[in-house]
C-alpha cells in the first residue's frame, strides 16, 4: 500500500470553496485521469496543465493555483527542481509530489525540499489534497494514510 504523507500545518481552506489546480506530469494519460478524479465531486477545479517543470513554473506564476501537484520526473525538468524553484520565489506555494513509484525516499525528499507532502498517484483524490493544504478532517497535519 502506498502512503500520503504531509508535513505542515495548513492554511485555513474552507471545505465549500473549490480548490484550484495546476497538474504537473509529462503523461497526458495521467493528467486526463487526475483531472477526472480531481472534479469529479465539484470540489476541485484543474486550472492549468503543464508537462515539465520549466511549464510549471510559468504557469504557477500566472494562474497563482491553491495547489500544485507535481510528478516527481520528468524530462525537461524534474519535479524536484520546480518544486525548488518556485518555493524560492514563493514559500507558502502549497506544492504535492507525486510518482508512479512508491519510493520510500520521496516522502523524505518532499520534505527536504519544502513540499507539502507526497502522494503516490495511485492515492490522488480530493480528501488528501485538502487534508495536506488544511482544509480535510486531518487540518493538514502531518497526514499519513495507508
Amino acid at each position: 500500500m502506498g502512503e500520503i504523507v504531509g508535513f505542515f500545518q495548513g492554511s485555513s481552506q474552507s471545505n465549500v470553496e473549490a480548490i484550484s489546480v495546476l497538474l504537473v506530469d509529462d503523461q497526458p494519460v495521467f493528467r486526463n485521469v487526475a483531472r477526472s478524479v480531481l472534479e469529479r465531486d465539484g470540489t476541485c477545479e484543474v486550472i492549468g496543465e503543464a508537462t515539465d517543470g520549466a511549464h510549471a513554473i510559468e504557469m504557477m506564476s500566472k494562474l497563482n493555483p491553491d495547489i500544485v501537484v507535481m510528478d516527481v520526473q520528468m524530462g525537461d525538468m524534474s519535479g524536484v527542481e520546480a518544486t525548488r524553484r518556485i518555493l524560492a520565489r514563493n514559500p507558502q506555494a502549497n506544492i504535492v509530489l507525486t510518482s508512479m513509484g512508491s519510493d520510500s525516499e520521496y516522502p523524505t525528499l518532499a520534505r527536504e525540499i519544502g513540499a507539502r507532502g507526497f502522494v503516490p498517484k495511485r492515492n490522488l483524490n480530493v480528501s488528501m489534497l485538502r487534508s495536506l493544504v488544511g482544509g480535510g478532517p486531518s487540518g493538514g497535519s502531518d497526514a499519513i494514510a495507508a
